[in-house]
């Protein structure tokens, strides 16, 4: 599978990871707005095009509203970011195809190098967890078997991903990809050594 062939092919680039929360770096370019500059790296590609290939790749850890996305393509525009064209079709409603420009692309490269400084990394699954003393002991075991149903499952579908992925062409995907695998398996470990500690101490499940 090569980079040429990713728009082509339905866009199936997987990029797994983490969530980046929503802060404008020092470059006034948020990661948002970094993620879609990144998506366009791809070649030239409309709106839908983009949510389709962000859901299979960057959707991972960063997630897109179409309204969102929509609005904000022609601000990309505006600010010389990013290019469009309309393209007249016969059948269906004419389309717009955006593309990146230089100074778009040095905008993504300047937003990449800036630290995500002052974010805060929520997780109501530790939260609920801290203070699990307070609930229903079978409900918190509920919660941490239903956490590692998840990861399993997102285990399995990272491992069919990486079956199919060219390491060499696509390294920093492919290292991506990793994280998100040895987030899984990491969750898989906690889990069960969460449920077999509750036994230990509770005396049985």
């Amino acid at each position: 599978m090569g980079l040429a062939n990713t728009a082509a092919a339905g866009h199936t680039l997987p990029i797994p990871g983490r969530t980046i929360p929503e802060r404008s770096t020092s470059t006034g370019v948020t990661p948002t707005e970094c993620a879609v500059l990144g998506l366009l790296t791809f070649g030239e590609q409309s709106g839908y095009d983009l949510l389709r290939l962000a859901k299979q790749s960057v959707g991972f850890f960063w997630t897109p509203g179409r309204s969102q996305l929509y609005a904000l393509l022609p601000k990309l525009v505006e600010r010389g970011l990013a290019r469009s064209r309309t393209v007249r079709q016969k059948r269906r409603p004419d389309k717009q195809l955006y593309s990146l420009t230089p100074a778009g692309e040095q905008a993504l490269r300047e937003g990449l190098d800036q630290p995500l400084g002052g974010a805060v990394n929520r997780n109501p699954f530790a939260l609920k967890l801290f203070l699990g003393a307070h609930r229903d002991p079978q409900r918190v075991r509920s919660e941490i078997e239903a956490r590692m149903r998840a990861a399993r499952e997102h285990l399995r579908e990272l491992e069919l991903i990486e079956q199919g992925l060219d390491r060499q062409r696509h390294l920093f995907p492919y290292l991506s990809l990793l994280d998100g695998v040895e987030d899984a398996k990491a969750k898989i470990r906690f889990g069960k050594r969460a449920l077999a500690l509750l036994d230990e101490l509770s005396g049985g499940p």
